[in-house]
């Protein structure tokens, strides 16, 4: 029936065009002139092709410079990440296990054909290290996200609905939360439970929840004013249903654009906390790298490569979510013209 419905859609070099026949142009005249009329085929028509249309601009102001090179160093570094057993020279127990890797050299040597891009402490190396680092960088980023997005889009959007006193308590709780650095936090939690890999990245994505949640919150105030929220209040709809139904699928998209620079500074967060030595040294992240090279700068091959992966990684995320802003509210980019 739908095939049906847009059957006289024709292509032309500039796009959509109509079917003037003989036995149409009545109902073309009475569609576009009288007041009020529609026509069940046109009206079919008219809105496959506005949709047709918002896709195309959408995907134009996304195809950007900038954000296609955000997305060729994420699918660099997630190709990394993937196909590392097959990339890397040495397996990932050669480059962790400091009484494997001193048989394949010394440490902190010159790039050479046996380690082409020399070796770092314990004679780890270095190629090795930052190929399966990728992989380390690439889970950490996202699972960590992954935690803070779907925790405060639970909280924000139940702090945003109900509000008053609900809003208030739960708001004052983050307020709290966020009053402490994260990076002391997790580095003390950390020290206190475990330095393994999950227990960093699950207390990361805990301690971000709450600025998740104030930004959720502030999209969910501004939504439940339309007038469709009330319409499906009076209708007798249940509030889990206009919340995670109605209100949620309408306004994820701040929360989608944050996905993105949250992935890239999660990756910099945990570079950061490897770096002062807080990592989980049974796993290769180019934050403990970094750590390593620190006290051999005349070896700046040891330092050089690992930051310019975090350099890589982090701004390709924070490309994409700038280049998805631009494309998801593009309202925004004329409000700054206007200033």
């Amino acid at each position: 029936m739908e095939d049906s419905n847009i059957s006289e859609l024709r292509f032309n070099k500039k796009g959509y065009s109509l079917d003037f026949s003989k036995q149409n142009i009545i109902r073309y005249l009475k569609f576009l002139l009288i007041p009020g009329w529609r026509d069940e085929k046109f009206s079919q028509q008219e809105y496959e092709i506005e949709k047709t249309k918002s896709k195309r601009k959408f995907f134009r102001r996304l195809i950007k410079p900038l954000t296609l090179i955000g997305i060729g160093l994420i699918f660099y570094i997630v190709f990394l990440a993937v196909y590392a057993p097959w990339i890397a020279l040495y397996t990932l127990e050669t480059v962790t296990d400091v009484s494997r890797a001193i048989d394949f050299g010394d440490p902190y040597t010159l790039p050479s054909p046996l380690h082409p891009w020399g070796t770092t402490a314990y004679a780890y190396d270095l190629f090795s290290r930052i190929i399966w680092g990728s992989r380390t960088a690439v889970t950490f980023g996202i699972l960590t996200i992954i935690i803070a997005t779907l925790g405060g889009i639970a909280v924000g959007t139940i702090s945003g609905y109900y509000g008053g006193k609900v809003d208030t308590i739960i708001m004052r709780i983050v307020d709290f939360t966020l009053a402490f650095p994260t990076l002391v936090i997790v580095i003390i939690f950390t020290e206190m439970v475990s330095r393994n890999l999950t227990t960093i990245l699950t207390i990361f994505g805990m301690f971000a929840i709450p600025s998740y949640s104030r930004l959720m919150r502030a999209s969910v105030l501004e939504t439940k004013e339309q007038l469709y929220i009330e319409a499906a209040k009076t209708s007798g709809a249940k509030n889990f249903k206009i919340m995670f139904k109605h209100i949620f699928s309408n306004a994820i998209s701040p929360i989608i654009i944050r996905f993105f620079g949250g992935v890239g500074a999660a990756i910099l967060g945990f570079a950061g906390i490897a770096f002062l030595g807080f990592g989980d040294e049974g796993i290769p992240d180019w934050g403990t790298d970094l750590n390593y090279g620190r006290g051999h700068l005349s070896m700046i091959h040891t330092t050089l490569f690992p930051g310019i992966f975090i350099l890589l990684a982090v701004l390709g995320f924070m490309l994409l979510g700038d280049g998805l802003r631009d494309a998801l509210d593009p309202r925004l980019k004329i409000t700054m013209k206007r200033v």
